[in-house]
């Protein structure tokens, strides 16, 4: 009885420390040992982005860690040897991915659909001088739909990713993340000049507001004589 109490309380003991060391590398972070694997396994599809741990670079620290993305819950999970940990909303994360694509993630506060704020990770695509361009990928959950009539039953399942893309506020010179309306009225609001030309620029040359490259081709043109 004893010996089974000692064992215990060392394996505590020892449960303690490797979260302590997580909190000292990567700030705070909270530890589930069941969180590795699916947490959503009897649902169709998938919650991230890829399935797969990438390795990547996270801040300063010069180990590789395994990463990988759940944009339905809009958090970043780190591989290790006892289980995953899932990276704190109240520390601030860049992440690049060293699995030849070079991405680089960063977590950011924003506003979503409701007016509430919101923590996420999302994909910087352009650091220009005058802007930041980003992408931002959510997975939705539609729900199960039990069989009536002649309809048959829907499992739940996993949909997406929705591509959303975002600019730093280059108007207020803010922290804050703008979501770039699709609509092309809307889309020349967020410039405060040059829209006549701009929306030359962008008729000339069928750029979309949907596509990272024309988004790219749009804001670099409105610098370019800045």
């Amino acid at each position: 009885m004893k010996k089974n109490l000692m064992l215990i309380v060392l394996a505590f003991v020892q449960l303690c420390a490797f979260s302590q060391q997580l909190r000292n590398k990567y700030g705070d972070i909270y530890y589930d040992a069941n969180l590795y694997g699916n947490n959503y396994n009897s649902i169709e599809g998938s919650p991230y982005l890829d399935s797969e741990f990438k390795p990547a670079k996270i801040n300063e620290i010069s180990e590789t860690k395994f990463v990988r993305f759940n944009a339905f819950e809009g958090k970043i999970e780190v591989k290790e040897k006892s289980g995953v940990i899932v990276l704190s909303d109240s520390d601030s994360y860049v992440i690049t991915l060293q699995d030849g694509s070079n991405k680089i993630y960063e977590t950011r506060n924003y506003e979503d659909e409701f007016g509430n704020s919101q923590v996420s990770f999302f994909e910087l695509l352009k650091d220009h001088k005058n802007y930041r361009l980003y992408l931002k990928q959510d997975i939705t959950l539609t729900k199960a739909v039990k069989a009536e009539g002649y309809a048959k039953a829907e499992p739940a399942k996993f949909k997406g990713p929705l591509d959303t893309f975002y600019v730093l506020d280059f108007i207020g010179n803010s922290q804050k993340l703008l979501p770039i309306p699709y609509r092309m009225k809307s889309f020349l609001t967020i410039f405060p000049q040059k829209h006549k030309a701009l929306k030359s620029f962008i008729k000339e040359h069928k750029l979309k507001t949907r596509n990272a490259e024309d988004l790219i081709k749009i804001f670099d043109y409105y610098f370019s004589d800045q």
